[in-house]
């Protein structure tokens, strides 16, 4: 040691040299990209590739117009491949996209690099992935960090990829492996055992060795059942959630009221009398002003499958009302867990946890879901054209919101007009392109309603147009009611939303980027709020927007909570105190919606009056009963899938005399109706209570009776159910 130390020493020493000028930026993963071109760099390091299409000239190679490849990384776990693209230092301000498709991914991130001394200089990156299979751009999602961009592919085919781009693709040379992604089995498919192939069961063998009839059912559930099985599969397990909260929603609130009787009753027409039209029911009920077919004809077509299984299975018109709601059900749940991962890519995966919850806890938006409103078919326009604008595809949303606005909401146009004026105040798209948008969809729209709607209704007709003029010009709406101005917002919006209504408020100054949505809705509300007829169901239209600031708000907020072992007692006591201060929160949002359902099931009373009139007069002969249902029955509850085969009889005439209701043999009327309450020949043969108000001790829901069940009196009958008229005046 002593010797090669003297030899050192009489070495001749190198002249000095400069110390080298260290780069102030902290260094991370991808840190080398700030001084990989520098002058100063170490011996022997690699400056990174970067994307060229020109590479026969080393000066092409470095040319600082052209874009940067950043490096990369890539593993697979079960049906998920994590890609992590790595560029340091990325600010909220920063223009970052990335594009995924069925078959490759595309980034872009465009910053500023700062340097040593002072010096900044712009750096575009780009990188461009052939993908190695197919996957669901709808269910990928991405994060974007302050060093690197995380994606998350979801497969389309759960089976392991061999490479991260397509056979035939030469390797990047910036990938790089992910061991925090590797699945614990081989990914050879080639060692993987290969499936026997099942036997094909014969037919009859299949329904259990029974023809006919009994097989024809026992397909067409099956049938059924794997399509509802194919389309939950792709969901998460918050949004089967959603799907079966809906359902639960239709099964205990299975009735309708005025509101959706049109596309009911058509609905009901197009499955039973098919093309026997002069027996639909609008001819003789055509209500204030005309609907289009368009929603009900589609409706119709997706539910009829399950009520066919159910006619052949004889099963009651009843459940072909509830497969009807549950299946429209299912579309305002597909639209929603739309809308979910829209927000997911946009606001990161805790915002979309946070917009799934809060839409768990919520009661209108899941009530009306399945509700054959014309606003719900408006709903699903809105849905999906927020998703669309979450995703930043602007084109798609305005000509969805166009296609919704010229079929079957013409309000809808209060939404797309401040949404239209956004877009083209921040040039996302060229005027001509707007124009040609909404020109195109509105045209491509209006021809099916245009004739379909003639055809049924017998006269040309655009049913929007019509109802425009009869709510703008004739101002029909007022006679229905009016009320404040500010209705819609301290009133409307609080019952429809609950929690999220001061979290999307809490979004405006807290989310920067959200504020453009719930400003969007806002403004939709305030000018649906210059009508003097207010409704809860006509701004349910801005319920996915405003939900979708709520989420982002409550994952602000949590994110920014103190963690739960934190080091002082303050901030451990602040953790607690703020992750209960939100769950209680969703906890009293659940319970009201809770209190809506328990409220709603009791708004049915002439549904219930029927089906108790069905089941204790059974027909006798071949003279069955002759049902006359009264106008507070209708709108209560009663549709035609509520009636029975022949040889029941019903009729809904209205503005009968007393005289000619004696040809019926039971009545349903309004319990404050006086001119049926002592009708002669009629005895009082059931009172069906329905829901009055909330009150604030128990019993909190309180009924009156609202239908009287009147059926025509025997010789020496006496009415036995008069005197229990006037009893139990209150239900919990």
């Amino acid at each position: 040691l002593l010797r090669s130390k003297q030899l050192s020493a009489l070495r001749p020493r190198e002249p000095h040299t400069a110390p080298r000028p260290r780069c102030t930026v902290p260094m991370s993963a991808a840190g080398h990209l700030y001084w990989s071109r520098a002058p100063t760099n170490p011996e022997g390091s690699v400056a990174p590739k970067k994307i060229s299409t020109n590479t026969s000239s080393p000066a092409a190679a470095v040319d600082a117009d052209k874009p940067w490849c950043p490096i990369f990384k890539w593993g697979q776990r079960g049906g998920t491949v994590y890609l992590t693209i790595f560029v340091p230092c990325l600010k909220g301000t920063d223009d970052v996209s990335i594009d995924i498709t069925d078959r490759a991914v595309e980034f872009r991130a465009e910053r500023v690099a700062e340097f040593a001394g002072g010096r900044s200089a712009a750096r575009s990156y780009r990188l461009q992935l052939q993908l190695f299979a197919e996957v669901d751009a709808s269910r990928c999602v991405h994060h974007l960090r302050h060093d690197h961009v995380r994606v998350e592919l979801a497969k389309r085919r759960n089976q392991p990829w061999r490479s991260l781009q397509a056979p035939g693709v030469p390797k990047n040379p910036n990938e790089r492996p992910d061991f925090d992604h590797v699945d614990s089995d081989d990914s050879d498919s080639d060692s993987q055992p290969t499936p026997r192939p099942r036997r094909a069961t014969p037919p009859d063998r299949a329904s259990g060795g029974r023809g006919g009839r009994g097989g024809v059912v026992a397909s067409l559930l099956s049938g059924c059942v794997e399509a509802a099985s194919g389309a939950l599969r792709g969901l998460t397990a918050a949004e089967v959630a959603l799907v079966l909260l809906v359902a639960a929603h239709v099964l205990a609130c299975p009735f309708t009221k005025v509101e959706e009787s049109f596309n009911l009753q058509a609905v009901h027409d197009l499955l039973f009398h098919r093309t026997d039209i002069a027996q639909y029911d609008h001819h003789a009920f055509p209500g204030v002003v005309p609907r289009t077919f368009v929603g009900a004809l589609l409706l119709a077509a997706a539910s009829a499958p399950a009520v066919l299984a159910l006619q052949l299975a004889e099963a009651p018109k009843l459940y072909a009302q509830v497969a009807v709601r549950v299946t429209l059900g299912l579309a305002s749940a597909a639209a929603t867990a739309r809308v979910h991962r829209a927000v997911a890519r946009r606001f990161g995966r805790q915002s979309g946890l946070a917009f799934l919850t809060l839409s768990l806890v919520q009661f209108h938006p899941l009530f009306y879901g399945s509700r054959t409103l014309p606003n719900t078919f408006g709903v699903l326009a809105s849905s999906l054209a927020t998703a669309a604008w979450l995703e930043g595809r602007h084109q798609a949303a305005l000509s969805t919101l166009t296609v919704g606005t010229v079929i079957f909401r013409f309000d809808l146009l209060l939404l797309l007009a401040p949404l239209t004026l956004l877009v083209a105040a921040r040039r996302q798209l060229p005027l001509a392109t707007i124009a040609a948008t909404g020109i195109g969809s509105g045209a491509a729209a209006l021809l099916p309603t245009l004739l379909l709607d003639s055809l049924l209704w017998r006269r040309p007709l655009w049913p929007e147009g019509e109802v425009l003029l009869a709510n703008t010009v004739g101002n029909m709406s007022a006679n229905y009611g009016t009320s404040p101005a500010g209705w819609y917002f301290y009133s409307a919006l609080p019952r429809a939303l609950s929690l999220a209504y001061p979290l999307a408020l809490a979004s405006l100054p807290l989310v920067p980027r959200a504020r453009e949505y719930v400003g969007v809705a806002l403004c939709f509300v305030a000018l649906y709020s210059l009508l003097p007829h207010k409704e809860l169901r006509f701004i349910l239209y801005a319920a996915p927007l405003l939900n979708a600031g709520a989420a982002a708000a409550l994952a602000h907020l949590f994110a920014r909570l103190p963690p739960r072992n934190a080091k002082t007692a303050g901030r451990r006591t602040a953790a607690v105190l703020g992750r209960a201060a939100i769950a209680a929160s969703l906890a009293g949002s659940l319970a009201l919606a809770c209190c809506f359902t328990a409220a709603a099931r009791l708004n049915y009373p002439g549904a219930h009056a029927l089906l108790a009139l069905h089941a204790s007069s059974p027909p006798r002969g071949t003279r069955g009963p002759r049902v006359h249902v009264g106008v507070e029955a209708a709108i209560s509850g009663v549709s035609r899938f509520l009636e029975l085969p022949p040889p029941w009889q019903y009729s809904k005439a209205e503005g009968l005399a007393p005289a000619q209701l004696t040809r019926f043999s039971h009545l349903l009327t309004g319990a404050n109706d006086d001119a049926t309450r002592d009708l002669p020949g009629f005895e009082l043969a059931h009172v069906e209570r329905g829901f009055t108000r909330v009150a604030m001790r128990p019993p909190f829901l309180l009924t009156e009776p609202k239908i009287n069940v009147l059926r025509r009196r025997k010789e020496g009958a006496v009415g036995r159910a008069a005197a229990a008229a006037t009893e139990g005046d209150y239900f919990l």
